[in-house]
């Protein structure tokens, strides 16, 4: 039986304080690694991939040294490493949490399987994730600066890479179910602070100018970014539903096994 794929966004701004810079916030990672062990034992039949966003551990050194400009100066050749390095430690203390609550969790770094060129992924080595995937393990990639042909380096997105995971897996014959943001909010926010409850091609232009503002650190383009990376996942119908995950009423857990929960879907 071909397992569902679901991809899992977990938010830079959920697990770190993103006005604190380095500052991870334990408590609700281990909270989502037992929400994602429970579905799983739930439901046999669901693998994942999982991504982490940067929140306040690459954020700080890719605005201090400029990267989203690329690599134009000597010492952003070493800002590219400060935030190699910080977005791989933050990872790495995700998979921590994953492996601590028995999940088979694999680390996949962007920066070592990912070309771009003006900020367009062109090529990905993909034999360690299709074998993350065929051996049943679940691949924890990660929003990461990454070479680029033309400007030496790109901050690539959380979202930018999972959504190009989920099309590429499409193309690859896999059954890609949805994307699930967890973030800090119930959703996308209108102009009074409720959710909305569907956001599609049609409705997007009333409801851009309303999107959330990021707090903190941030130079991956907060919920706007989000909300636009999904509605093109739509264009090849695949859906996207962004979540709260600050509060424990299991809203992870119960997204991914399929029970309704309040958020925003893109479709």
């Amino acid at each position: 039986m071909i397992k569902k794929i679901i991809l899992i966004k977990l938010g830079g701004s959920l697990i770190t304080d993103k006005q604190k810079p380095f500052t991870p916030k334990i408590s609700i990672i281990d909270d989502l690694s037992r929400q994602i062990k429970e579905a799983l034992e739930i439901d046999q039949n669901l693998q994942l991939v999982i991504g982490n966003g940067g929140g306040s551990f690459p954020h700080y050194p890719a605005l201090k040294y400029q990267m989203n400009q690329g690599i134009k100066r000597d010492e952003q050749k070493l800002g590219f490493c400060l935030v190699q390095d910080a977005a791989s430690r933050l990872n790495r203390i995700v998979v921590d949490s994953l492996l601590r609550h028995n999940l088979k969790a694999v680390s996949l770094s962007p920066s070592s399987m990912i070309i771009t060129r003006k900020g367009k992924i062109k090529r990905i080595f993909s034999y360690p994730l299709f074998s993350i995937l065929n051996l049943g393990l679940i691949p924890v990639t990660y929003g990461d600066i990454v070479f680029d042909e033309e400007n030496k380096s790109f901050i690539l997105s959380t979202e930018r890479i999972l959504n190009f995971l989920a099309l590429f897996l499409k193309k690859k014959g896999f059954k890609v179910n949805k994307v699930i943001h967890s973030g800090v909010t119930q959703g996308v926010l209108d102009e009074k602070g409720r959710t909305v409850k569907k956001i599609t091609l049609k409705n997007f232009s009333q409801i851009k100018k309303n999107l959330y503002r990021t707090l903190g650190f941030d130079v991956t383009g907060g919920m706007l970014h989000k909300v636009e990376e999904s509605l093109r996942l739509t264009k090849h119908k695949i859906k996207s539903f962004i979540i709260n995950g600050t509060v424990k009423k299991d809203l992870l857990k119960n997204a991914l096994l399929g029970e309704k929960v309040e958020g925003t879907w893109i479709v």
